[in-house]
This record gives C-alpha cells, structure tokens and sequence, in this order.
C-alpha cells in the first residue's frame, strides 16, 4: 500500500476528551454496541463520534472518485446513446482525452515547437484552450495546456475555472487511440464541476496534483492521483459544505466494464472538526473499494479512518444499505466497540 506523507501510526499525542461539538448520537443511528465492550472517553475516536469520521472520509472518497463528478470520474457512466459522453469532460483524465488532439491543428513556433489557441464547442458556455505542444503528433513530455472554462456544458454537467496541465511523460496518442499513458502535472485554479439538474452537487478545486492516467483499451483505464495538497468545496444536494482539505493523496481508480474500483490513502482537514480532535485524520482504503454506477450510488467495502491518537473505525459498507462500524482504540487490531448504521443514518444533519 501507499507510503506517500508521514506514517500517522507513528503519531502519538496525550490522550484528550472527544469535543462535544462533535459528538453525534447514534441511537439515531440503529446502533448496536458488543456486550461489555466499550471505547474510552479519552479516545479521539469513540462511540460518539466514529459515525461522523466515517461518514467524512467516504464522503471524501467520493469527491475524489466519482462516480459522478469527482476529480477522477468515469467515462463508463455515461448512459447509453448520450452524446456527447459526458465523461469526455468531468475529469481531470477525461479533460487530457479532450484536449491532447488539438495539436492536430497546431501551428508551428520558434524553438520548433507548435502552438494552439482554440475554442471547444461546449453545449453552452464556452472553454478556451491555450495549448504549446513539443511536437504535431505525440504527446510529449513538456507539453502544456491551460484551459478556462466558463459556463461551458456538456450533457448534464457544467465547467468553470481553470485548469493548467504539464506533462512529465507520455507515451501514445490520447483521444485518438485506444492505449496511451501518461504523468502529468495539474494546477487546479476554482475548477467547478456541477450538475445542471437540481438539487446541484458541485465541487469547486484548487491546488496541485500529479495523475498517473493509463488507456489500456476502449473500455478500460487505470488513474493515479498523488497530491501535496488539494482544497475542495463541495455542494452536496444544493447545500454548500464545509471546505475539504487534503494533503498526501493518494488515490488509484480502476475503471471496470462494470464496477469500478479504487484504493486511497489520505490526510483530512474538515473545516467542521477545527479545533477538535478530528481536525486532521487519515483516511486509507482496507483492501479494494467498488464503485457500483450509476451514481449516486455508494461505495462498498472498508475505510480505516484513524485519528493522531491511533485511536480508528473500520467502517465497513456492507451493501447499498447497512453499514457496520468497529472501533480499534490503539490501532492493534483488536475490536473494542461494534456499531450497526446505515448509509442515511451516516448522512443524516
């Protein structure tokens, strides 16, 4: 698994009561606690609030992932018959597939390179590509494309913002062949994604990233993000969210011809949780997580989320329905506390 960013399990700190401003009540929560079972007071992590930490970190994975509009979403979304793909836009990965064959049209410079100043013909709105390719038929390290969007729409889906990409190495033709691969920088400046249907779910994001982006065929693609640190602000059924903040990501998604898959393994800062002590947690995939489509649909599979403490909740989505909950206070694998929830018991106010 990842090593990206300090190990949080070596992170220790004195023992402190759980803020009372975060404490959440699970009984709203159908939960079951084991018989004579029971996490400490002085857990960062317990009964109290395990709900609230898990439900930050799949909420997290989901900005990150998609389905729908995360940074990384799928082109296997889209439903059949819909054009354009909606997936030719959302992500960060899609947006490369879009752009890269612009330099078909390039024009020659000094320093024998080609420049490219285009307008993408959105469904409304409109997306401006200032592109300076290496050469006129591959993409190549030392590319770069900046793009600003403004209102641009494609299907369902709208654009706003900036994006500046430099490429660091790539192989093969994306956008006009079934296989390619590279690593590329990304400047993200106020980028928005969000739905045109109400109730709108948008993130708006900014900071730096570098994706790993693989086409292994038509179907299938792999993609890697690893980020010193990004801040997102989601919109979440037409209601804004506290911002996000994450540092030492890193996400890996694995487009499927049915469900995705993704593992991650990042640090969260939650402007809800300042002060207390779930300001900064970790959040990492235990084992594979899937992405069933299409969305809204969950995650299933298990997060670790642990606190600086060590203290942790494996939060383990069962199906599109129960989630169960197991509290780990020293992080050494034994259970000390189990919780039964459901997914809208997770994201109930």
């Amino acid at each position: 698994m990842n090593t990206v960013g300090k190990d949080m399990l070596a992170r220790r700190v004195p023992r402190r009561a759980v803020a009372g401003a975060l404490a959440l009540s699970l009984a709203a929560c159908s939960v079951s606690v084991g018989i004579g079972i029971g996490v400490g007071d002085d857990a960062m992590i317990d009964t109290g609030n395990a709900a609230v930490a898990a439900a930050a970190g799949f909420d997290t994975v989901l900005a990150l992932a998609g389905p729908g509009i995360g940074i990384a979403d799928d082109p296997l979304r889209i439903a059949p018959g819909e054009r354009p793909r909606r997936g030719l836009a959302p992500g960060s990965f899609d947006w490369i597939e879009k752009t890269a064959p612009l330099r078909a049209g390039a024009q020659p410079v000094s320093g024998g390179r080609f420049s490219s100043q285009q307008t993408l013909g959105c469904e409304s709105g409109s997306a401006q590509v200032r592109a300076m390719f290496t050469n006129s038929v591959l993409f190549s390290a030392g590319d770069t494309i900046a793009l600003d969007a403004a209102a641009c729409r494609f299907g369902g889906v709208r654009f706003d913002g900036a994006l500046a990409i430099t490429v660091i190495a790539a192989s093969g033709f994306p956008g006009t062949s079934a296989a390619w691969s590279a690593r590329v920088s990304i400047d993200y400046s106020g980028w928005r994604t969000e739905t045109v249907a109400l109730p709108v779910q948008a993130r708006t994001v900014s900071g730096r990233a570098v994706l790993d982006g693989e086409r292994f065929d038509g179907l299938n693609a792999g993609v890697r993000f690893d980020s010193p640190s990004l801040a997102i602000d989601p919109v979440v059924l037409g209601a804004t969210r506290p911002r996000q903040s994450i540092d030492t990501l890193w996400l890996r998604l694995v487009d499927g011809a049915g469900d995705d898959t993704v593992e991650t393994d990042f640090d969260l800062a939650d402007t809800r949780f300042a002060g207390g002590d779930l300001a900064r947690i970790r959040v990492r995939s235990h084992g594979l997580l899937a992405l069933p489509g299409p969305a809204p649909a969950s995650p299933l599979g298990t997060l670790l989320v642990s606190a600086p403490d060590n203290s942790a909740v494996y939060a383990n989505a069962l199906d599109a329905t129960r989630i169960r909950l197991e509290l780990d206070r020293y992080l050494d694998g034994l259970i000390d506390a189990t919780l039964s929830t459901s997914w809208s018991a997770l994201r109930a106010p």
